[in-house]
């Protein structure tokens, strides 16, 4: 098996993955240092303030077609200009949406103008995201050497970018504009690989029966996105609304740029279970068909596993996050290590929610994971309201907690579809010690 030609084109594919997201992430890391120091805590707060807006709208721009056209591109090959007219239709409209929508969002919120420069030149990178299809196009070949090396290279020309507006101490606009360049960047990059490989993007053709296909089967991934951004990227909002109004605005944007350092630092670090749970879900697939209960016992085991890895990564990051911080960014910014510290309890709800993404793919519960997403991001706005006017941004980390712990682990206890799933992860936890090779 090991020598066969499958395998070896799906290790690679999943070797340059891999590779893809450590050289990225190293990459965003070190200039995120940089520009952090330079711009300083306020700064960092406003332009974080713009990218959490966006960051939640902009599911719009894919309006949910990513996993539809990648899923169809594998099945029907044949409709390959069809699907990718189509979506890229679809995502160029829900660009123009977005862009329309937040521009009347900023005016009826109220917001300055210069607050409302960032939202907008931020979002009018979303024009350029139907480039996406074509990443998704490659995906579906398995080659995600071609997919890996693009986004390498548009990450290093945003990381020259920024990088050169440090040098040239540039004022904070120019920097809103970094998010812009890495798109434009990345969609030069996949329109010269597409035509490098004897593809021509004119020969998309777009349908009105294919558009309404994709929409129709794409609308649950719509509100399952929309609600999940909401839930990881409300609270910065949140953060900058309610402090304003309470503390007044410099106070609030250093008070999210404190936070926002720390949230980047947290999700360098989420990129891990993703990783494992890539290797190890073909077995738990296989698992499903052959044996329920070799498959409840490997999903035991990741769940094992996955509680493993939180341990040897939260402790550290407990313990050494302050220091960290400090030594990286300097000492303007250690509350963003005081932060991160407390971040370290959130890394149990990444791990197991990722695991738990087995479960719910086998099962095939994709309705009740945009139900148990939607609750999240209920909880989230309400607690968030709650304990940030209390204890500031250090309420928004237990408002996530919160929130990530009804969302997977106690709706589970609602449907008896999902109580298997809940007493496997609470076995799994509680006897982390008994992991084991998968059989």
């Amino acid at each position: 098996m090991f020598e066969s030609p499958g395998f070896r084109k799906y290790l690679n594919n999943f070797s340059w993955l891999f590779v893809d997201r450590v050289v990225r992430m190293a990459m965003v890391l070190g200039t995120t240092v940089v520009v952090s120091r330079y711009l300083g805590v306020e700064r960092i707060g406003q332009l974080n303030y713009a990218l959490a807006i966006v960051s939640i709208a902009m599911v719009f721009t894919s309006l949910g077609a990513n996993e539809v056209v990648s899923r169809d591109l594998v099945r029907h090959p044949e409709r390959r200009d069809e699907l990718m007219g189509s979506t890229f239709a679809i995502k160029l409209f829900g660009g123009i949406i977005l862009n329309l929508g937040l521009l009347l969002y900023v005016f009826l919120k109220g917001l300055d103008q210069f607050t409302i420069m960032l939202v907008m030149i931020t979002a009018s990178a979303e024009l350029l995201k139907w480039s996406t299809v074509i990443d998704n196009y490659f995906m579906a070949e398995v080659r995600g050497n071609v997919a890996a090396k693009v986004n390498i290279a548009s990450t290093l020309f945003a990381s020259g970018y920024k990088l050169l507006l440090v040098w040239m101490k540039a004022p904070l606009v120019w920097f809103a504009w970094g998010y812009f360049a890495e798109t434009f960047s990345y969609t030069v990059g996949f329109l010269w690989v597409y035509h490098r490989n004897g593809l021509r993007y004119r020969d998309w053709r777009p349908t009105w029966r294919m558009v309404r296909y994709i929409m129709d089967q794409s609308w649950p991934m719509l509100v399952y996105g929309f609600a999940l951004q909401a839930q990881l990227k409300v609270d910065q909002v949140m953060i900058k609304d309610i402090l304003s109004r309470t503390l007044g605005e410099s106070f609030a944007n250093i008070e999210l740029g404190q936070y926002s350092v720390a949230v980047k630092m947290l999700e360098a670090i989420a990129f891990l279970p993703v990783v494992v749970q890539l290797a190890v879900a073909p077995a738990i697939a296989k698992a499903r068909v052959m044996d329920i209960n070799l498959y409840h016992e490997r999903l035991t085991n990741q769940y094992r596993l996955m509680f493993c890895l939180f341990l040897l990564t939260a402790i550290p990051m407990y313990l050494l996050s302050e220091w960290g911080i400090v030594l990286l960014y300097g000492e303007q910014f250690r509350e963003s290590g005081i932060l991160l510290s407390l971040f370290s309890f959130r890394l149990i709800f990444a791990f197991m929610g990722v695991a738990k993404g087995s479960f719910i793919t086998n099962e095939g519960l994709f309705k009740f994971s945009l139900v148990t997403s939607v609750i999240g991001a209920v909880v989230s706005i309400a607690m968030n309201a709650w304990l940030i006017p209390v204890i500031g941004a250090r309420g928004a980390i237990w408002a996530s907690i919160a929130s990530f712990l009804v969302s997977i682990f106690i709706v589970d206890l609602f449907t008896p579809s999902t109580r298997i799933n809940f007493r496997l992860m609470m076995h799994g936890m509680s006897t982390f010690w008994k992991l084991r090779s998968v059989k």
